[in-house]
């Protein structure tokens, strides 16, 4: 069994820049944001370095709202801090009702109870975006909520401008919890260009708790384009006096500070010169911080798209680029039972994913006792969380990690649906109508041409590769193949079926893959896959019509007669591979077998050595092995 033995929850790393700047400034004692001057003594050097110490938060905001495009940011101590703050700006009072989603982290409607006020949940989709169709419902319901607090949950954006339309018709004042979202743009279509998300909102609050794009345990950004807004949280975060002078960040007019500023309670949320100072280098660097989670999240959403049957990885609206540091899809068709028992073997093999909808999570709306009398009916979401799994990715991860993590995923997946058959078609007897006996059905005993026979397997493949167990092999040989070849190197899927190894070998980042069969059905059928260069057809037992040397591997993955080489004879087949290329094939291995018999005459004349083998049980009536081997020498 294949485990996984890197850490998925490792934070990303603090860079020595940061740490460099965090032991200057306790060495001079320079930890509260306010402490430095407005007007130095420009004459001494050691007070203009101690001055530039202080004004870290200060130059942080500045830097950040440079990032984001907002005219104003807010640094607090955290992004449930910058929510609560955003609340009380917009002017929600004890026991107003505050529009949220069901599908959040309980540090959003916890904002809306610390300010008061009362959460009215939202459905989401099974994109985990807001159900704009419930928004619409509930604004009719609740005509007197005025505010609306939405989260982007892990960085899944909403259609934002039908939400802006909406709120902008009902004078309903708009929030976004960005936590997750930095990064992320969205395409504005007046401006012709991708902007910020958190422009949709009048305030949108970010995030730099550990496990986010920006690393400093704890900490949030206000972030607003409001002159009064700006104004007010600059005072509620714990400005008093004349303090606000010293932000970078703020509107110029000194009236609207002086106007409001007795009147504003201090709610001492500052963030201190300590974690400006672990921010501001990762700031500096987050479009590289960006690309490497980039990078992993389209690899890994690759890896499992052959699992499309199974696995459903939600899609954003098309006007979003995101910027994921985590990944999230959905179980379909599986149980609970099944997505516990998912859950327990993925992490038997050294994954940790987690489930929403589960008892003590915390995004699990259930769980927000603190915030309703009665458990609220949100029938789409539970439905929805109830098989949303959660993980993170790392920075830390490479390519291979990446690669291993899916295919994990995957071969768990695929054998609960494999003992799910088994339990469903389990015949009075005991025995299974699996592999085998569905070859004997489509192949049957009449005789008669391969390919007459092979068009009767196409009708059974597609579900009994499904579902069998032959999915599970075509997983991992694709997954071992990924050690030898280069993504890029060239790939004949012998017999190739429908198509679903080669979908498996494209999942791995395989991109020159080309399929031969001898069925035109099972021919058309894989070329819709959309994942070979071109399906040949050929008969079965005749040998290959392509050049000689022109491949780096050949896969097979499929039904052998049991007598019966593909297309004519190993030896033409590894005529068509170049010097060192590979053949690479899942087979049944039984006593004296046909075709391992072949292959080991091939050993023994030194013309081609084993480089990988290891049984792999996933059906009742055989053994299989994966044999990968390499070719030693031209046999002609």
């Amino acid at each position: 069994m294949i485990k996984f033995t890197k850490n998925v929850s490792v934070s990303s790393p603090i860079p020595q820049d940061s740490i460099d700047r965090v032991v200057r400034l306790i060495e001079a004692g320079k930890l509260f944001r306010y402490d430095f001057d407005l007007d130095p003594n420009e004459s001494d050097p050691s007070t203009v370095m101690e001055n530039e110490l202080a004004a870290e938060v200060a130059n942080l905001e500045r830097e950040f709202s440079d990032y984001t495009g907002h005219r104003y940011t807010v640094a607090v101590n955290s992004c449930g801090s910058a929510l609560f703050l955003g609340l009380k700006a917009a002017g929600v009072q004890y026991g107003d009702k505050v529009f949220t989603n069901a599908l959040t982290f309980t540090a959003v409607p916890s904002s809306i109870i610390h300010a008061g006020a009362v959460p009215v949940y939202l459905e989401c989709n099974g994109d985990y975006q807001t159900d704009l169709e419930d928004l619409e419902k509930k604004i009719n319901d609740y005509p007197d909520v005025k505010f609306f607090m939405l989260s982007h949950m892990r960085g899944h954006i909403s259609e934002m401008d039908a939400i802006r339309e909406l709120c902008d018709r009902e004078g309903i004042f708009l929030i976004e919890d960005c936590a997750h979202s930095l990064g992320t743009q969205w395409y504005d279509k007046s401006r012709k260009e991708y902007i910020h998300i958190g422009q949709h909102g009048k305030v949108s609050c970010f995030s730099s708790q550990s496990h986010k794009m920006l690393n400093s345990g704890e900490g949030g950004f206000l972030c607003t384009n409001d002159d009064h807004i700006a104004a007010y949280c600059i005072l509620a975060a714990g400005s008093y006096e004349g303090l606000y002078e010293k932000h970078a960040c703020k509107p110029l007019d000194k009236n609207l500070f002086e106007d409001i500023k007795l009147s504003v309670p201090n709610f001492s949320l500052r963030m201190s010169n300590l974690t400006a100072a672990v921010l501001r280098p990762q700031l500096a660097n987050i479009e590289g911080t960006i690309a490497g989670y980039k990078k992993w999240f389209l690899k890994f959403r690759q890896v499992l798209s052959s699992a499309s049957e199974l696995i459903y990885l939600p899609e954003p609206p098309e006007l979003v680029s995101r910027a994921a540091d985590s990944m999230q899809f959905n179980l379909l068709e599986f149980s609970n039972e099944q997505v516990d028992e998912f859950v327990r073997r993925t992490a038997e093999r050294g994954i940790k994913i987690q489930i929403f909808g589960r008892r003590d999570n915390a995004r699990y709306f259930r769980n927000w006792k603190y915030s309703f009398e009665q458990s609220p009916r949100l029938g789409k979401t539970e439905k929805i969380v109830s098989c949303t799994c959660d993980m993170r990715l790392s920075l830390h991860f490479d390519e291979s990690d990446i690669n291993l993590l899916g295919y994990i995923i995957k071969d768990v997946a695929y054998g609960l649906l494999r003992e799910e058959k088994e339990e469903r078609e389990k015949q009075p007897d005991g025995a299974f109508r699996d592999h085998k006996n569905g070859v004997a059905d489509a192949f049957g005993d009449s005789g008669g041409p391969i390919a007459a026979r092979h068009e009767a397997w196409t009708r059974y493949d597609d579900e009994a590769y499904q579902e069998n167990g032959r999915k599970i092999l075509a997983n991992y040989l694709a997954y071992q193949l990924t050690t030898y070849l280069n993504s890029s190197d060239r790939i004949l899927d012998v017999g190739c079926g429908t198509g679903l190894t080669g979908m498996e070998l494209a999942s791995y980042g395989f991109t020159e893959i080309h399929g031969v069969d001898s069925s035109e059905a099972s021919r058309e059928a894989a070329q819709k896959r959309n994942v070979y260069r071109e399906v040949r057809l050929a008969e079965w037992d005749s040998p290959l019509d392509m050049e000689t040397e022109s491949f780096d591997a050949w896969v097979f993955a499929g039904v052998l007669p049991p007598d019966q080489p593909p297309f004519g004879a190993f030896d033409a087949l590894i005529r068509i591979l170049k010097p060192q290329g590979l053949l690479a094939m899942a087979m049944r291995v039984e006593e004296e077998d046909f075709h391992y018999d072949k292959i080991k005459a091939l050993y023994e004349k030194n013309r081609l050595k084993e480089v990988f083998r290891e049984k792999i049980g996933v059906l009742d009536s055989a053994n299989h092995e994966i044999i990968i081997a390499r070719k030693i020498r031209s046999l002609f």
